[in-house]
């Protein structure tokens, strides 16, 4: 056993679950309905593109569960791609997630302290930067404390906002029904393309389900958990986001839906009155807590696993007695510190689009040179017809790859030009090493 410590294996699938549901469910939900409706003024319409979303999700969501079951590593993609790909591969993908990442915790971390100043918090004399600071310090106390202590909180914040979300539903299902449009509802109002805007919506509401991977070490028989987590996850949020979009055309008509900026407020606006902004802000609050305290907790196992394989320094292998790596998680916090108060967390977010795509098709590709050069890999879960369905689910994930570059091919290619950067800087480092890996 390393004299470093190692993580402990004391989460299960219930924590996989919340993981899943906790990465996912935030406020796009309350937004997102809205713009989806834009795509056609067809109630039954609306609801067949969720179940798409949640459909696409699960099917993109294969390779991950074959993955984390055959190959449980904290590592994640950083494993999958040494071992598919080489080392070059490896500290792409490293990077890739670590910059992408992090810069994200930096921008949920200001997004809580916007809504904590709406709040009223800080009395007006304390901004928005200053309280996302600290509301990293705190999630990393939390998350300080161990294992056990992090993987609860996740459980009960993403129970909290499951609950939140149900009763929402619950209330708008006893309201009075929309009243009926006369004529025919168009199908599709803005056509194709209004279509694809809708589901790219929706994907990106979905998004954020395979974070649950990075604890291969961490769950309980995760050859049986890592599958259950996924699909049982991807699953209740499908139902969850389904429920809500129903109940918001209960009481909103398509075209209501569709001219507003958030629908669900506004589909709630009759319950609660002038308390509706507060409410949902509270929601949304809960919200993004329970995703930065579960970045913080993910982040920090990329971070140690990649020093593990030597591509960050190996002082951050280190893993306390409580199972936190500890060293890993100051630096996840201090660099989304450094993003936020240098304002860089902007545009790092604006580039997160096309590269979290990447892994995405990454983590297929990986899964099909596996399939082609360990056919004998144990693998517990296994992606059926694995060929033909392998190929659909690159081909799906390489066209939305596509998609997302070319709505927004500056922010795409600064994103990829950043990791090659990074890339070339480890590459330098370990040639003026005399070509050995940083931890040696």
């Amino acid at each position: 056993m390393s004299d470093k410590g190692h993580l402990l294996r004391v989460l299960g699938v219930v924590f996989g679950l919340a993981a899943v549901v906790g990465s996912v469910v935030g406020q796009g939900i309350l937004r997102a309905p809205g713009i989806a409706a834009q795509a056609s003024e067809s109630g039954t319409v609306l609801i067949g593109l969720w179940f798409l979303g949640g459909a696409l999700s699960l099917l993109a969501a294969l390779p991950y569960a074959e993955l984390g079951a055959a190959l449980p590593s904290a590592g994640g993609i950083v494993t999958f791609t040494e071992r598919a790909f080489g080392k070059g591969a490896s500290v792409l993908a490293s990077y890739s997630m670590l910059l992408m990442l992090i810069s994200a915790l930096a921008n949920v971390a200001f997004v809580a302290g916007e809504l904590l100043v709406r709040l009223g918090v800080g009395g007006g004399e304390i901004g928005p930067g200053a309280i996302a600071t600290a509301t990293l310090a705190v999630f990393f106390a939390i998350n300080a404390m161990g294992t056990r202590i992090s993987g609860g909180a996740q459980i009960a914040f993403s129970a909290f906002k499951g609950a939140v979300l149900a009763i929402f539903v619950v209330i708008l299902f006893a309201q009075p029904g929309a009243p009926p449009v006369p004529g025919e509802a168009s199908i599709a109002p803005q056509g194709l393309l209004g279509y694809a805007t809708a589901m790219l919506v929706i994907i990106g509401a979905y998004n954020g389900w395979g974070d649950v991977v990075f604890y291969g070490e961490e769950i309980e028989d995760p050859a049986r958990a890592l599958p259950r987590a996924l699909f049982g996850g991807i699953i209740a949020i499908t139902v969850l986001y389904t429920a809500v979009n129903m109940a918001i055309l209960h009481v909103l008509t398509p075209q209501q839906m569709a001219a507003s900026d958030f629908a669900a407020g506004d589909a709630a606006a009759g319950i609660f009155g002038q308390a509706g902004d507060t409410v949902f802000t509270i929601f949304g609050v809960v919200s993004i807590a329970a995703i930065c305290s579960l970045m913080t907790m993910t982040v920090s196992r990329i971070a140690y696993a990649s020093a593990r394989v030597g591509l960050l320094p190996p002082a951050l292998e280190r893993v306390a007695a409580n199972g936190t790596p500890i060293n890993a998680m100051i630096l996840v916090v201090l660099g989304a510190a450094a993003f936020l108060w240098s304002g860089s967390y902007l545009t790092l977010a604006s580039t997160s689009t096309a590269l979290s795509q990447v892994m995405i098709l990454l983590f297929a590709l990986c899964s099909w040179q596996l399939y082609r050069r360990e056919p004998d890999l144990p693998r517990p879960f296994r992606v059926p017809f694995f060929r033909p369905v392998m190929a659909l689910v690159i081909l799906f994930d390489a066209a939305l790859l596509v998609v997302f570059i070319w709505q927004d091919p500056a922010n795409s290619l600064l994103g990829f030009a950043l990791v090659a950067a990074l890339a070339a800087g480890y590459w330098l480092v370990r040639r003026m090493a005399g070509s050995k890996p940083i931890q040696e």
